[in-house]
């Protein structure tokens, strides 16, 4: 079975290529029917049911190829539609997704019908930077955070997905001097917003050398890089990235890494699952769509982390600060060894990385609220 890794934003001289994921026009399953595999390794719906969370009161900004707004998966959870491409009529209130990248991506985050995300009970905006061609440019996504910014208060939007990158491999964020998009990040990051962001899916084309794609070099981001969650079969990626077989937590052959010792500010935050996952689709009003990507896997981190953001926010009426949610992460994951039984065609560092546990992120919490109480009570 051959299918295409690059789901990920591609900057060429600043103009971005997407290669469409495959489509399946999916019948209408069982209501409720989670991200099956995804949810065995991240134990999502076990976190919700053991915190009563489920990204309530919650917003998620998604900058992507927009959004199948019809999908019963969305239904009375999507706030405003934004489009920054020329599509659509370029009508700005018109974020219709013609690709189906970012409707899969969404629904990994919030579906809550057909399918069930990370944190159904969200909200969702999408964010239209990417065309139907899947074309698009950073000055959009500059402008679509700037939009984000702005009205970030109104719609209590706590996180932002974002799915695209620029191909390259970057071990350190000193490259941009006065970068406009990571001066919008660094605001973000002071309002405690978690900006999530794939860490590329070129490993193999950059012959194994570690480091991530821009804009995930960013220290401001929470970087995401990417897992099997099961054994999958064997996978042949257009990138020339190969996975003789597969297994639960795996590092994918295509997904870009950078380890703490080689820079600890600029490092890859997390792993999370992202190859395959059946999502959310543009077929219609019960699409379903099947894609591999570290534009997978940074949907699932986006989703544990609107979890974590509403247990904190019931407990203290804020948001928690972005550094604390990554570390929280961090604390609550499980090791994985990137050499260890990775049966692949890339070389591998030979070094620990960490991905995401949902109860575990969340036990980290309550376990920091704790503290500080019996701190105040001292």
């Amino acid at each position: 079975m051959s299918v295409n890794a690059r789901n990920q934003y591609v900057a060429r001289n600043d103009i971005a290529v997407v290669e469409k994921p495959r489509q399946l026009p999916g019948p209408q399953f069982g209501i409720g029917l989670e991200l099956v595999q995804v949810d065995a390794l991240v134990k999502a719906s076990q976190a919700r049911a053991d915190f009563k969370v489920s990204g309530a009161g919650l917003t998620v900004a998604v900058l992507d190829t927009g959004l199948n707004t019809e999908h019963v998966d969305f239904q009375g959870r999507i706030p405003e539609p934004r489009n920054f491409t020329t599509d659509n009529g370029e009508k700005p209130e018109d974020a219709t997704d013609g690709n189906g990248h970012g409707t899969n991506v969404a629904g990994i985050i919030v579906a809550g019908a057909d399918h069930r995300g990370i944190a159904p009970g969200a909200k969702v905006i999408p964010v239209k930077v990417l065309n139907n061609a899947g074309g698009g440019s950073f000055q959009a996504v500059a402008s679509a955070l700037q939009w984000v910014l702005d009205h970030q208060a109104q719609h209590d939007i706590s996180a932002v997905c974002m799915s695209l990158g620029d191909s390259g491999n970057y071990q350190k964020d000193t490259l941009f001097p006065g970068d406009a998009i990571q001066a919008r990040l660094r605001e973000l990051r002071g309002r405690r917003v978690a900006v999530c962001v794939a860490a590329g899916n070129d490993y193999f084309k950059h012959g194994s050398q570690q480091g991530m794609g821009y804009p995930a070099i960013f220290r401001e981001t929470v970087s995401v890089g990417a897992v099997y969650d099961e054994d999958e079969g064997s996978f042949s990626y257009g990138s020339g990235a190969i996975a003789s077989s597969t297994a639960a937590d795996r590092i994918t052959p295509f997904s870009q890494r950078l380890h703490e010792s080689v820079n600890f500010d600029t490092h890859t935050d997390i792993f999370a699952p992202g190859a395959p996952v059946t999502s959310s689709g543009i077929s219609g009003p019960h699409g379903e769509s099947v894609q591999h990507g570290t534009s997978q896997a940074t949907p699932v981190t986006t989703g544990v982390i609107l979890l974590m953001q509403e247990l904190y926010f019931r407990t203290t009426g804020e948001l928690p600060d972005v550094s604390d949610v990554v570390t929280w992460l961090r604390k609550g994951a499980a090791v994985i060894h990137d050499g260890d039984d990775e049966d692949d065609n890339v070389s591998h560092t030979n070094l620990d990385f960490r991905r995401v546990d949902a109860p575990g992120a969340l036990r980290a919490i309550r376990r920091h609220l704790e503290l500080e109480a019996l701190s105040r009570g001292a």
